[in-house]
Protein backbone atom coordinates (compact mmCIF):
# COMPACT_ATOMS: atom_id res chain seq x y z
CA UNK A 1 0.00 0.00 0.00
CA UNK A 2 1.15 3.41 -0.62
CA UNK A 3 2.07 6.01 1.98
CA UNK A 4 -0.58 7.99 0.51
CA UNK A 5 -2.77 6.08 1.24
CA UNK A 6 -2.13 4.62 4.48
CA UNK A 7 -1.55 8.80 5.61
CA UNK A 8 -5.19 8.92 4.33
CA UNK A 9 -6.60 6.35 6.57
CA UNK A 10 -4.90 7.25 9.36
CA UNK A 11 -6.20 10.66 9.11
CA UNK A 12 -9.95 9.01 8.36
CA UNK A 13 -9.07 7.30 11.84
CA UNK A 14 -8.34 9.94 13.83
CA UNK A 15 -11.76 12.08 12.31
CA UNK A 16 -13.92 9.03 13.53
CA UNK A 17 -12.25 9.12 17.20
CA UNK A 18 -13.13 12.88 17.26
CA UNK A 19 -16.73 12.00 16.00
CA UNK A 20 -17.43 10.02 18.35
CA UNK A 21 -15.47 11.77 20.98
CA UNK A 22 -13.39 9.91 23.63
CA UNK A 23 -15.38 7.42 26.01
CA UNK A 24 -15.96 8.76 29.54
CA UNK A 25 -17.61 11.95 31.14
CA UNK A 26 -16.32 15.26 31.68
CA UNK A 27 -16.50 15.56 35.71
CA UNK A 28 -15.75 19.15 36.70
CA UNK A 29 -15.73 19.36 40.76
CA UNK A 30 -16.22 22.45 42.70
CA UNK A 31 -16.37 23.77 46.51
CA UNK A 32 -19.67 24.82 47.78
CA UNK A 33 -23.01 22.97 47.18
CA UNK A 34 -24.36 25.50 44.12
CA UNK A 35 -20.85 25.03 42.41
CA UNK A 36 -19.28 28.01 43.78
CA UNK A 37 -15.48 27.75 43.39
CA UNK A 38 -14.52 25.53 40.52
CA UNK A 39 -11.29 22.99 41.71
CA UNK A 40 -10.71 20.60 39.04
CA UNK A 41 -11.82 18.51 35.97
CA UNK A 42 -11.47 14.79 34.73
CA UNK A 43 -12.48 12.58 33.02
CA UNK A 44 -14.78 9.71 35.11
CA UNK A 45 -15.82 5.91 33.52
CA UNK A 46 -18.84 6.02 35.32
CA UNK A 47 -20.45 7.45 37.91
CA UNK A 48 -19.78 4.72 40.91
CA UNK A 49 -19.01 6.91 44.01
CA UNK A 50 -19.03 6.87 47.49
CA UNK A 51 -17.31 9.31 49.64
CA UNK A 52 -17.40 8.38 53.29
CA UNK A 53 -16.11 12.13 54.80
CA UNK A 54 -13.20 12.28 52.59
CA UNK A 55 -12.95 14.66 49.57
CA UNK A 56 -13.11 13.64 45.77
CA UNK A 57 -9.50 15.43 45.61
CA UNK A 58 -7.29 17.96 47.66
CA UNK A 59 -8.32 21.24 47.91
CA UNK A 60 -12.11 20.08 48.52
CA UNK A 61 -14.61 20.33 51.11
CA UNK A 62 -15.65 16.93 51.73
CA UNK A 63 -18.51 18.70 53.21
CA UNK A 64 -19.86 20.56 51.18
CA UNK A 65 -19.01 19.80 47.56
CA UNK A 66 -20.67 19.49 43.91
CA UNK A 67 -20.19 17.94 40.61
CA UNK A 68 -21.37 18.21 37.48
CA UNK A 69 -20.72 15.79 34.74
CA UNK A 70 -21.68 16.24 31.05
CA UNK A 71 -20.78 13.97 27.99
CA UNK A 72 -23.60 12.01 25.79
CA UNK A 73 -24.96 8.82 26.15
CA UNK A 74 -25.38 6.24 23.51
CA UNK A 75 -28.47 3.88 23.85
CA UNK A 76 -28.18 0.01 22.81
CA UNK A 77 -31.55 -0.91 22.37
CA UNK A 78 -34.92 1.32 21.16
CA UNK A 79 -37.31 1.32 24.25
CA UNK A 80 -37.95 3.12 27.44
CA UNK A 81 -35.38 3.63 29.28
CA UNK A 82 -35.45 3.31 33.57
CA UNK A 83 -32.49 5.21 35.22
CA UNK A 84 -32.23 4.45 38.48
CA UNK A 85 -29.73 6.33 41.55
CA UNK A 86 -28.78 5.79 44.78
CA UNK A 87 -27.69 8.84 46.77
CA UNK A 88 -26.85 10.97 49.28
CA UNK A 89 -27.46 14.15 48.56
CA UNK A 90 -29.13 15.94 46.04
CA UNK A 91 -28.73 14.50 42.49
CA UNK A 92 -30.21 16.08 39.27
CA UNK A 93 -30.33 13.76 35.98
CA UNK A 94 -30.60 15.27 32.36
CA UNK A 95 -31.16 13.21 29.05
CA UNK A 96 -31.44 15.23 25.92
CA UNK A 97 -34.12 18.16 26.83
CA UNK A 98 -35.89 15.69 29.74
CA UNK A 99 -34.99 16.38 33.66
CA UNK A 100 -35.65 12.33 34.37
CA UNK A 101 -34.53 12.57 37.87
CA UNK A 102 -34.94 15.86 40.26
CA UNK A 103 -34.04 15.30 43.77
CA UNK A 104 -32.13 18.19 44.45
CA UNK A 105 -32.58 18.54 48.41
CA UNK A 106 -30.31 17.00 51.36
CA UNK A 107 -31.23 12.80 50.61
CA UNK A 108 -30.06 10.17 53.17
CA UNK A 109 -29.15 7.01 51.04
CA UNK A 110 -32.04 7.16 49.14
CA UNK A 111 -33.36 5.33 45.22
CA UNK A 112 -34.32 7.48 42.93
CA UNK A 113 -35.47 7.10 39.27
CA UNK A 114 -36.98 8.24 35.85
CA UNK A 115 -38.30 6.84 32.89
CA UNK A 116 -37.22 8.45 29.20
CA UNK A 117 -38.45 6.91 25.47
CA UNK A 118 -34.44 6.50 23.59
CA UNK A 119 -33.57 5.24 19.98
CA UNK A 120 -31.02 2.61 19.58
CA UNK A 121 -27.86 3.69 18.50
CA UNK A 122 -28.53 7.51 18.86
CA UNK A 123 -26.30 9.86 21.38
CA UNK A 124 -27.85 11.71 24.01
CA UNK A 125 -26.82 14.65 25.53
CA UNK A 126 -26.50 13.70 29.39
CA UNK A 127 -25.99 16.03 32.28
CA UNK A 128 -26.03 14.77 36.07
CA UNK A 129 -25.49 17.64 38.69
CA UNK A 130 -24.84 16.38 42.46
CA UNK A 131 -24.22 18.20 45.89
CA UNK A 132 -22.84 16.64 49.57
CA UNK A 133 -23.99 18.99 51.76
CA UNK A 134 -23.76 16.72 55.17
CA UNK A 135 -21.11 13.94 56.36
CA UNK A 136 -20.46 11.56 53.43
CA UNK A 137 -21.21 11.55 50.44
CA UNK A 138 -22.90 8.91 47.53
CA UNK A 139 -23.52 8.56 43.63
CA UNK A 140 -24.76 5.63 41.59
CA UNK A 141 -25.84 5.59 38.27
CA UNK A 142 -27.84 2.66 37.00
CA UNK A 143 -29.86 1.94 34.32
CA UNK A 144 -32.57 -0.73 32.89
CA UNK A 145 -33.03 -1.60 29.40
CA UNK A 146 -36.03 -1.87 27.33
CA UNK A 147 -37.79 -5.08 27.97
CA UNK A 148 -36.10 -6.17 31.27
CA UNK A 149 -37.82 -6.10 34.14
CA UNK A 150 -36.62 -5.27 37.87
CA UNK A 151 -37.01 -8.58 40.21
CA UNK A 152 -38.58 -7.21 43.24
CA UNK A 153 -36.79 -6.64 46.52
CA UNK A 154 -34.52 -4.63 47.63
CA UNK A 155 -33.72 -0.71 46.46
CA UNK A 156 -32.47 -2.15 42.55
CA UNK A 157 -33.99 -4.80 40.84
CA UNK A 158 -31.38 -7.42 39.18
CA UNK A 159 -31.54 -6.19 35.92
CA UNK A 160 -30.51 -2.60 37.00
CA UNK A 161 -26.64 -2.09 35.76
CA UNK A 162 -24.29 0.69 36.56
CA UNK A 163 -23.34 2.68 32.76
CA UNK A 164 -20.54 1.91 31.96
CA UNK A 165 -17.91 3.80 30.31
CA UNK A 166 -18.51 2.06 26.89
CA UNK A 167 -22.49 3.72 26.88
CA UNK A 168 -20.27 7.43 27.26
CA UNK A 169 -19.31 9.65 24.96
CA UNK A 170 -17.57 13.19 25.85
CA UNK A 171 -18.36 16.01 23.39
CA UNK A 172 -16.18 16.06 20.44
CA UNK A 173 -12.84 18.40 20.85
CA UNK A 174 -12.55 19.25 17.30
CA UNK A 175 -14.54 20.84 14.22
CA UNK A 176 -12.21 20.42 11.08
CA UNK A 177 -13.47 18.63 8.34
CA UNK A 178 -11.86 15.35 6.92
CA UNK A 179 -8.75 15.29 5.35
CA UNK A 180 -9.57 15.99 1.47
CA UNK A 181 -7.31 14.80 -2.15
CA UNK A 182 -8.31 17.45 -3.85
CA UNK A 183 -5.65 19.84 -4.39
CA UNK A 184 -5.92 23.56 -1.66
CA UNK A 185 -5.99 26.84 -3.37
CA UNK A 186 -3.33 28.91 -2.29
CA UNK A 187 -5.20 32.21 -2.58
CA UNK A 188 -5.13 33.64 0.78
CA UNK A 189 -8.81 34.62 1.65
CA UNK A 190 -9.48 38.17 3.28
CA UNK A 191 -11.38 37.54 6.03
CA UNK A 192 -14.28 40.01 6.84
CA UNK A 193 -13.72 42.19 9.49
CA UNK A 194 -14.78 41.54 12.63
CA UNK A 195 -17.73 43.11 14.25
CA UNK A 196 -16.74 44.60 18.16
CA UNK A 197 -18.16 42.30 20.69
CA UNK A 198 -21.16 44.30 22.92
CA UNK A 199 -20.44 44.66 26.12
CA UNK A 200 -22.19 41.63 28.49
CA UNK A 201 -24.14 42.23 31.89
CA UNK A 202 -21.83 40.66 34.57
CA UNK A 203 -23.07 37.13 35.82
CA UNK A 204 -24.59 37.61 39.23
CA UNK A 205 -22.31 36.38 42.15
CA UNK A 206 -23.28 32.39 43.25
CA UNK A 207 -25.23 32.25 46.78
CA UNK A 208 -24.58 29.73 49.17
CA UNK A 209 -27.98 28.40 48.49
CA UNK A 210 -30.17 28.17 45.32
CA UNK A 211 -34.14 28.94 45.37
CA UNK A 212 -34.51 25.39 44.69
CA UNK A 213 -31.56 23.96 46.26
CA UNK A 214 -33.17 22.84 50.24
CA UNK A 215 -36.13 23.12 50.60
CA UNK A 216 -37.54 20.12 52.98
CA UNK A 217 -35.63 17.52 54.29
CA UNK A 218 -36.89 14.59 56.06
CA UNK A 219 -34.11 12.69 58.28
CA UNK A 220 -34.50 8.96 58.18
CA UNK A 221 -32.41 8.30 61.55
CA UNK A 222 -34.13 10.62 64.31
CA UNK A 223 -36.09 8.23 67.09
CA UNK A 224 -37.79 8.35 70.16
CA UNK A 225 -39.18 6.33 72.70
CA UNK A 226 -42.99 5.49 72.38
CA UNK A 227 -45.24 8.23 73.51
CA UNK A 228 -42.46 10.32 74.89
CA UNK A 229 -40.42 12.78 73.20
CA UNK A 230 -37.22 11.23 74.62
CA UNK A 231 -34.50 11.46 71.77
CA UNK A 232 -32.84 7.73 71.21
CA UNK A 233 -29.16 7.50 70.97
CA UNK A 234 -29.41 5.94 68.16
CA UNK A 235 -30.78 9.71 66.50
CA UNK A 236 -27.49 11.75 67.65
CA UNK A 237 -25.28 10.95 64.71
CA UNK A 238 -28.20 11.95 62.03
CA UNK A 239 -28.86 14.98 64.01
CA UNK A 240 -25.14 16.15 64.60
CA UNK A 241 -24.60 15.55 61.20
CA UNK A 242 -27.37 18.53 60.39
CA UNK A 243 -26.05 20.30 63.03
CA UNK A 244 -22.46 20.32 61.30
CA UNK A 245 -24.19 21.66 58.02
CA UNK A 246 -25.70 24.61 59.75
CA UNK A 247 -22.65 26.03 61.67
CA UNK A 248 -21.44 25.41 57.86
CA UNK A 249 -24.38 27.56 56.49
CA UNK A 250 -25.24 30.34 58.76
CA UNK A 251 -27.38 31.40 56.57
CA UNK A 252 -30.09 29.04 56.53
CA UNK A 253 -32.88 29.34 58.50
CA UNK A 254 -34.92 25.87 59.79
CA UNK A 255 -38.18 24.88 60.62
CA UNK A 256 -38.44 22.09 62.49
CA UNK A 257 -41.87 20.23 62.33
CA UNK A 258 -42.80 17.75 64.39
CA UNK A 259 -45.41 14.76 63.69
CA UNK A 260 -46.71 11.51 65.32
CA UNK A 261 -48.69 8.61 64.24
CA UNK A 262 -52.44 8.72 64.74
CA UNK A 263 -52.53 5.61 67.52
CA UNK A 264 -54.46 7.31 70.43
CA UNK A 265 -56.13 10.66 71.51
CA UNK A 266 -55.33 13.49 68.72
CA UNK A 267 -55.11 16.07 71.00
CA UNK A 268 -52.16 14.26 73.29
CA UNK A 269 -50.40 13.53 69.73
CA UNK A 270 -50.55 17.34 69.24
CA UNK A 271 -48.63 18.24 72.08
CA UNK A 272 -46.32 15.07 71.77
CA UNK A 273 -45.70 16.57 68.59
CA UNK A 274 -44.62 20.09 69.74
CA UNK A 275 -42.32 18.27 72.37
CA UNK A 276 -40.86 16.42 69.58
CA UNK A 277 -39.85 19.02 67.43
CA UNK A 278 -38.76 21.34 70.53
CA UNK A 279 -36.42 18.30 71.56
CA UNK A 280 -34.61 18.69 68.63
CA UNK A 281 -34.33 22.71 68.45
CA UNK A 282 -32.66 21.85 72.03
CA UNK A 283 -30.31 19.80 70.99
CA UNK A 284 -28.88 21.48 67.55
CA UNK A 285 -29.04 24.59 69.87
CA UNK A 286 -26.41 22.74 72.20
CA UNK A 287 -24.28 21.66 69.13
CA UNK A 288 -23.76 25.23 68.88
CA UNK A 289 -26.58 26.75 66.16
CA UNK A 290 -28.25 30.06 67.07
CA UNK A 291 -31.76 29.56 68.71
CA UNK A 292 -32.86 32.52 66.09
CA UNK A 293 -32.29 30.21 63.18
CA UNK A 294 -34.72 27.81 64.46
CA UNK A 295 -38.48 27.53 64.55
CA UNK A 296 -40.42 24.94 65.46
CA UNK A 297 -44.26 23.54 65.14
CA UNK A 298 -45.96 20.26 65.53
CA UNK A 299 -48.94 18.78 63.24
CA UNK A 300 -49.78 15.72 65.64
CA UNK A 301 -50.98 13.05 63.49
CA UNK A 302 -52.66 15.06 60.66
CA UNK A 303 -49.86 15.11 57.88
CA UNK A 304 -49.07 11.51 58.07
CA UNK A 305 -46.38 10.04 55.43
CA UNK A 306 -47.63 6.17 55.15
CA UNK A 307 -51.24 5.81 55.27
CA UNK A 308 -51.24 2.09 55.65
CA UNK A 309 -52.18 0.67 58.83
CA UNK A 310 -49.16 -1.13 59.54
CA UNK A 311 -46.50 -1.20 62.15
CA UNK A 312 -44.15 -0.21 58.96
CA UNK A 313 -46.84 2.98 58.20
CA UNK A 314 -47.14 3.94 62.08
CA UNK A 315 -43.22 4.21 62.19
CA UNK A 316 -43.09 6.21 59.19
CA UNK A 317 -45.42 9.29 60.61
CA UNK A 318 -43.85 9.45 63.76
CA UNK A 319 -41.00 11.73 62.71
CA UNK A 320 -39.61 14.97 62.45
CA UNK A 321 -39.35 16.97 59.35
CA UNK A 322 -36.73 20.14 58.59
CA UNK A 323 -37.83 23.13 56.22
CA UNK A 324 -34.77 24.98 55.27
CA UNK A 325 -35.03 28.61 53.58
CA UNK A 326 -32.29 31.67 53.63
Amino acid sequence: MKKTSLFLLAQLFCWAHVLCGQQGLVGEYFNGTQFQEKKMTRTDAQINFYWDRTAPAAGINPQAFSVRWTGRIKAPKTGTYVFRAKVDDGIRVRVGETLVINAWQLNDHVALSGKIHLKAGQLYNLQVEYFNGLLEGEIQLFWQLPGEEPAFGGLFGNNDKLITSQYFFQPPTATAPPPDRKPQSTTPVKKPAKPKPKPQPAAPAPTALAKDSLERYVPKNVMFEQSKSILLVDSYPELDRFAAFLLRNVSVQVSIEGHTDNHGDSAKNQTLSEERAQRVANYLVKKGVVPGRLRTKGYGDTRPLNREKAAQGYAQNRRVEFILTE
